[in-house]
């Protein structure tokens, strides 16, 4: 770019998982690195990147939808430059290349140097190195925009259960250095950060590649120390990996909020076993009597998948009982469709699909009237609720919104005072299964 030209301008389009909008960031980073400025609306963009989830089919037919939309916007804008990364991106970009057709570059996720490499073949930068630089070591990478930020400790996943995707796109488990993620951290506090949220596809697997007992409870003390950092959060954890260390750690430090998201998938120990997830039903159940016993207090909130290949009536009611028995906080429920490349998509795919529309509704049925009883017990009571934007779910009523450190969504009247980034006492008034409304205490 020379002196007189504009700036190229760019837009980012994200899909999936929190990760998913760190790697976002870490393009936007990216881009700001060679002088480009974001783009106010889509259609002013001089390049565009789709960042893809491939986890579920679902959010693969959004891509594929939203990939043909700027296709067609291209032929408007000639000039304009498509990427793709994400998850749905693998490392055979000829197979990628067929399946979302018409992006000019394709990149997986963190792979900066793929779409530099590509990148420079349409426009060449000299700042490049820098930009490698940055990249690579990737403290204080992580911008605030607001006082909630997601900071990635490791990347890519060992586990390969037979449904999953992840290992595929995003490689082997790697962990990032401990005092490079507790500088970042800090400079996140130090830009009016409030709570941080520590990101990884198994987090709480965090440094065995290290080989030396650095472990997962060892950085959370570390980040617990910040000065100025009010909560602190984890995820997502895998069940095996919760050691009697750790959940000892979790419930000593004041910092870390009462909430453990612990994705169980099924209830039933035949589709578990068929998921390889490495534990049964009733391993799930004991190490959840030794979270609770340890800090009565914690909220787990739960991943289920139903209809995986196989899964009878019988062994989803399984699943229904578990979700009785645990009273989770919150309940994602997913059902099953094949991904491409795992081992599950060579199996048959044989529980109808209004079967498994069925279940989804039926389980979420329960969840529902638990997270309702959960709430109605906090009706009248006082929480804390750390504020974290102004979005509501009524445009005529303007709202705060926040979450106890259970990590419960409430709701309260926008009044003149600013109470952005604030921990603030509020009293519940009307409670919902999927949030509460509040009033100043």
């Amino acid at each position: 770019m020379t002196e007189t030209e504009a700036p190229k301008r760019y837009w980012i389009w994200t899909v999936g998982c929190q990760m998913n909008k760190v790697d976002s960031d870490r393009v936007a980073d990216t881009l700001r690195a060679r002088g480009y400025l974001p783009a106010v609306r889509e259609e002013d963009a001089d390049i565009i990147i789709l960042n893809s989830c491939a986890v579920r089919e679902s959010a693969e037919r959004r891509v594929s939808g939203k990939l043909g939309n700027l296709v067609a916007l291209r032929e408007e804008k000639p000039e304009l430059l498509l990427g793709l990364t994400g998850c749905s991106v693998s490392p055979d970009f000829e197979a990628t290349r067929k399946r979302f057709k018409g992006a000019d570059m394709y990149f997986q996720p963190t792979r900066i140097d793929q779409f530099l490499d590509q990148l420079n073949e349409r426009w060449p930068s000299p700042t490049d190195a820098g930009v490698m630089a940055c990249w690579e070591e990737q403290a204080d990478a992580t911008e605030s925009k607001g006082p909630v930020a997601y900071v990635p400790i490791s990347n890519g996943c060992d586990k390969f259960c037979t449904y999953c995707i992840v290992p595929y796109r995003r490689g082997r488990e790697r962990s990032r250095p401990m005092m490079e993620i507790v500088d970042e951290c800090g400079s996140l506090v130090k830009a009016g950060v409030k709570e941080v949220t520590l990101l990884g596809q198994r987090v709480n697997a965090y440094g065995r590649d290290f080989k030396n007992g650095t472990d997962l409870a060892d950085l959370l003390v570390l980040v617990n120390n910040i000065p100025g950092l009010d909560r602190l959060r984890f995820l997502t954890s895998y069940p095996r990996d919760m050691s009697d260390k750790l959940i000892e750690t979790i419930a000593g430090l004041d910092k870390v909020c009462e909430h453990i998201h612990l994705p169980v998938q099924a209830g039933n120990n035949v589709v578990l076993e068929n998921m390889r997830r490495g534990y049964t039903r009733e391993d799930y159940l004991e190490l959840v009597a030794r979270i609770r016993a340890a800090a009565p207090a914690i909220a787990l909130s739960t991943d289920i998948i139903v209809g995986f290949p196989g899964e009878t009536e019988e062994q989803f009611r399984d699943t229904l009982s578990l979700i009785e028995d645990v009273r989770f906080s919150t309940v994602y429920v997913a059902a099953y469709s094949p991904r491409a490349g795992t081992l599950s998509s060579r199996w048959p795919d044989d529980v109808p699909k209004e079967e498994k529309k069925e279940r989804v509704q039926r389980l979420n049925a329960v969840q529902e009237r638990i997270s309702l009883s959960q709430h109605q017990e906090l009706r009248g009571g006082e929480v804390d609720i750390l504020v974290e934007s102004t979005e509501s779910e009524r445009s005529d009523l303007p709202q705060w919104q926040g979450r106890t450190r259970q990590n419960r969504r409430v709701f309260l009247p926008r009044g003149d005072e600013d109470l952005m980034g604030r921990t603030v006492r509020v009293r519940v008034e009307k409670v919902s299964p999927w949030a509460m409304q509040a009033v100043p205490a």
